[in-house]
């Protein structure tokens, strides 16, 4: 249940604007194929077989076009140049485009427990107010999570309240010109 769930929620960010696409696609393939072709075209397939390969080729078409939507839409979400991938999903020929975007795409950034500024997935603080989004073990400095008592890498016990608000100090600059 909870696949399915995560399924409606990637389809429910496809948007309006594709849906409607792939809906005018699919009958623009219907009338090309039932409609143009027999009169252009006289050796073609029986009627039944026409009537298949064209409901075959506009659903094919519509999901293409959803694809293209839901690459916009989730590479908005993930940080992305969505126009950038957009672009190289429709024009990259062969489904190459796709491929390419699936196996290079970014985590999904999470916002900031304080402050809500989206923050990548590989941080460890926020770039914003400095919040460990990330607690690090004080003793090996590895990443660890909030509840645990002890480190699973080195075994020493957590202090139970390390203070998660403090971010990495900054270097002093001297100023110019000294």
């Amino acid at each position: 249940m909870n696949e399915q769930s995560r399924f409606k929620r990637e389809i429910g960010i496809i948007p309006g604007v594709a849906w409607v696409f792939a809906v005018v696609f699919f009958v623009i393939a219907q009338v090309c194929l039932l409609g143009l072709l027999p009169h252009y075209e006289k050796d073609i397939p029986p009627m039944p077989f026409m009537v298949l390969i064209s409901i075959f080729g506009g659903i094919v078409i519509g999901i293409i076009v959803l694809m293209i939507g839901y690459v916009n839409a989730d590479s908005k979400r993930r940080g992305m140049n969505s126009l950038l991938w957009t672009l190289l999903v429709i024009f990259v020929p062969k489904a190459l485009g796709f491929i390419f975007y699936f196996l290079l795409r970014k985590p999904l950034v999470i916002p900031c427990p304080n402050c809500s500024t989206p923050v990548g997935a590989d941080f460890r603080f926020c770039p914003k107010c400095g919040y460990a989004v990330t607690p690090m073990c004080v003793h090996c400095g590895k990443s660890i999570q909030r509840d645990y008592v002890v480190c699973p890498y080195c075994g020493k016990p957590v202090t139970p309240h390390a203070p998660s608000t403090t971010a990495p100090i900054p270097p002093t600059i001297p100023p110019l010109g000294t």
